[in-house]
């Protein structure tokens, strides 16, 4: 019960790769390619074509070509992609586990960041340069350019809570930040519910991120200038996919999440929001 509602959980977080995953409908079945044994290793690629906006002034949106995704789901330990996690109680409606998560605003910012490349919220990105130095024009009638300090690898940690109601699956979590970049806070939720589960799934997600004052400003705040407070983004996701065989199943979706004024104001930030759209075939390697 523990790795279904992981599962399910981890779909409703501002992004990630499949809708609702087969092993979250119930028993793991031979055609179910995104069942997770417990005490196995489980891997799988995402080949397709989609596109992540970037809201950062003067960069490039992200295009989604190749995506991988590695989870291990242990008694206690589990390892989904870059978020590592204990549990310290399972119950058949409500899990209470104790994760780590990196910081993700910084994938607008660094291509170098390794959640461009292993993604536990929405598809990898990858913005341009760096990270550091200035927002660069996109041409003459740009905006006036600011200094941009480097936004470097943050990790976040916490409680976490798991449940499910009927149809509907959710997750709520609190997070500090731990790696002394900025000291900051995020609390994530989200829900959701499918609307057809038959040979196709369609899922719709619904929930939330707040970020702290600490947080908002070391990617959105601009120094001497601009000093934002908390912020609070929704987002909205619709899913699809389709289970071809035991290794293939054909996936798409799109998400949207909506900027706070926190951080659309920024004179760095060129967009209030963010769009994420994807299809493709997913491989599951083993």
């Amino acid at each position: 019960m523990h790795t279904t509602l992981r599962k399910l959980a981890l779909l409703l977080l501002i992004a990630s790769c499949n809708p609702l995953p087969a092993g979250a409908q119930g028993k793991c079945t031979a055609v179910s390619p995104d069942c997770v044994a417990v005490g196995e290793w489980d891997l799988s690629v995402a080949l397709g074509a989609g596109v992540r906006t970037n809201p950062i002034a003067g960069r490039a949106d992200i295009p989604l070509v190749v995506v991988p995704q590695l989870s291990y789901y242990g008694k206690r330990f589990f390892l989904d992609n870059l978020e590592p996690g204990f549990t310290l109680h399972e119950g058949v409606a409500n899990t209470f586990n104790v994760i780590a998560a990196p910081g993700y605003d910084r994938v607008f910012f660094s291509r170098g960041d390794p959640q461009n490349v292993l993604v536990s919220g929405p598809l990898g990105s990858a913005g341009g340069g760096a990270g550091g130095g200035l927002i660069p024009p996109e041409d003459d009638d740009s905006p006036p350019t600011y200094p941009n300090h480097r936004r470097r690898t943050t990790y976040l940690a916490g409680p976490e809570w798991l449940f499910s109601y009927g149809r509907f699956a959710g997750q709520l979590s609190a997070l500090y930040e731990l790696t002394g970049r900025h000291h900051g806070y995020e609390i994530r939720g989200a829900l959701s519910a499918p609307l057809i589960q038959t040979e196709h799934s369609l899922v719709a997600n619904a929930g939330f991120t707040w970020k702290s004052a600490e947080t908002v400003r070391y990617y959105y705040g601009v120094k001497g200038l601009y000093r934002p407070d908390a912020a609070l983004n929704p987002f909205v996701k619709l899913g699809y996919s389709r289970v071809l065989s035991g290794r293939w199943t054909l996936s798409a979706f799109v998400h949207y999440e909506y900027f706070s004024g926190e951080i659309a104001d920024s004179p760095i930030v060129s967009d209030p929001s963010v769009v994420t759209a994807f299809v493709g075939f997913n491989f599951k390697v083993f």
